[in-house]
């Protein structure tokens, strides 16, 4: 009775990213819109409340002190400051439901900031259930995104400059590169951690999976999270002397990174060499607006509104609002994100939201460090590094960014 007690949190989450899914699935095809998936997640949000209570609540019944972390302070200080930028918002409903198209407003953010603390209450030994369950999800949306660039089976594809995208379930390709650099970072990491030879290859090939559909998304901030990820399981290797892991993940990367190059099945190679280019460009003072597929102008224009909203910001997804009667455009696109998550939380929500979010960043990213190289676990760690590091040039999307913070909830050890 005490074990399937256990498992009604992780059967819980799952069910969570299974409605993620089947949502985002709904969305791609055209069955659902993003508005009809945000509505379920303000119910489960008001759900995830009451399970939160009454977590608390058992432990008060049972006389078991309810040992706060640093993090929970956190999580309270970004939802309070949250409700202010909402009560002081430009567009009340906006920063209440979120923009059109996007509907990331103060109801997403408490499911997003509920289901992490939900997350962090599961136990060890069903943490890897969880992430099974995002690894089929994201195995699904990988073999669906090569349905869409091969175009077979007849598959819902959206076209840019008349070639199929792919997007997977998300409905844009930088949206569908996030999902696979947190899939990618938890298998690659789950590789490193397992014993058993089924699992190392079963881990391997996930990994190739994830490879292929991050390339395919032809999206280079998440290829710069893969960076990143490999930064941290070389130091992980060298410390903990896995040396023939190391090479074969190596090789996994470079072969099929080459691969995919010389079949012309990805740009992100000559995106990479644009960047570089254009980053020494921007060293030596020559900074062109166009630079970053036009992220320094959004950037550049951003920072000179940022004074005006620096205590509550312009109201939570009002990026759209705050520049005046007019939104911020160039070349017939309006802008409605920052094309940088920790710039939009700044400008929408404050300098203290934006603080207090980096500080819970810090905290679990610091710790999970702490506490998986002493493990000798980092199955948790790795995602998090690259969606941290891919959201300086992305935005946040309520089908990608529930699954990082369920994984962030994850990284955290209650006890």
């Amino acid at each position: 009775m005490k074990r399937i007690k256990e498992l009604i949190l992780p059967i819980y989450i799952i069910i969570n990213i299974l409605y993620l899914t089947i949502g985002s699935y709904c969305f791609a095809t055209l069955k659902w819109s993003q508005y009809n998936l945000a509505q379920g997640l303000w119910i489960i949000a008001g759900l995830n409340i009451l399970i939160c209570l009454a977590i608390m609540i058992k432990k008060l019944i049972k006389m078991e002190k309810f040992r706060f972390k640093i993090i929970d302070l956190f999580i309270l200080l970004i939802i309070i400051f949250s409700i202010i930028s909402w009560i002081f918002a430009i567009n009340q409903k906006a920063a209440l439901v979120g923009s059109v198209g996007r509907w990331e407003g103060l109801l997403v953010i408490i499911y997003y900031f509920t289901i992490l603390f939900l997350s962090s209450f599961v136990k060890k030994e069903h943490k890897n259930i969880i992430v099974y369950a995002i690894l089929v999800s994201g195995m699904i949306q990988v073999f669906y995104s090569l349905c869409q660039v091969l175009s077979i089976f007849d598959v819902a594809t959206v076209y840019h400059d008349q070639k199929p995208w792919a997007s997977g379930f998300t409905y844009n390709p930088m949206f569908f590169a996030t999902y696979m650099i947190i899939c990618l970072g938890l298998s690659i990491g789950l590789y490193f951690d397992s014993e058993k030879l089924i699992k190392k290859i079963l881990f391997i090939l996930c990994s190739l999976c994830f490879t292929i559909g991050l390339f395919i998304s032809n999206t280079l901030s998440c290829f710069i999270g893969l960076i990143f990820i490999f930064i941290i399981v070389l130091i992980y290797s060298i410390k903990n002397k896995y040396f023939c892991k190391l090479i074969i993940i190596t090789i996994l990367l470079i072969s099929t990174s080459i691969t995919m190059h010389l079949l012309n099945a990805t740009t992100m190679f000559n995106d990479f060499i644009t960047m570089q280019n254009e980053s020494k460009e921007i060293v030596s003072g020559n900074a062109q607006k166009y630079y970053g597929s036009g992220r320094v102008f959004i950037w550049t224009e951003t920072m000179k509104i940022v004074p005006k909203y620096l205590t509550h910001g312009a109201g939570i997804d009002n990026f759209l609002y705050a520049f005046g009667n007019k939104p911020l455009q160039k070349n017939r696109i309006i802008y409605d994100k920052a094309h940088n998550e920790y710039l939009q939380i700044l400008i929408t929500e404050g300098l203290f939201c934006l603080i207090s979010y980096l500080l819970l960043y810090i905290f679990i990213v610091v710790k999970g460090f702490k506490n998986n190289f002493k493990n000798k676990q980092i199955f948790l760690l790795l995602p998090i590094i690259g969606y941290l590091v891919q959201a300086f040039f992305n935005i946040s999307v309520i089908v990608v960014a529930p699954i990082f913070y369920i994984c962030l909830g994850l990284l955290v050890d209650r006890k």
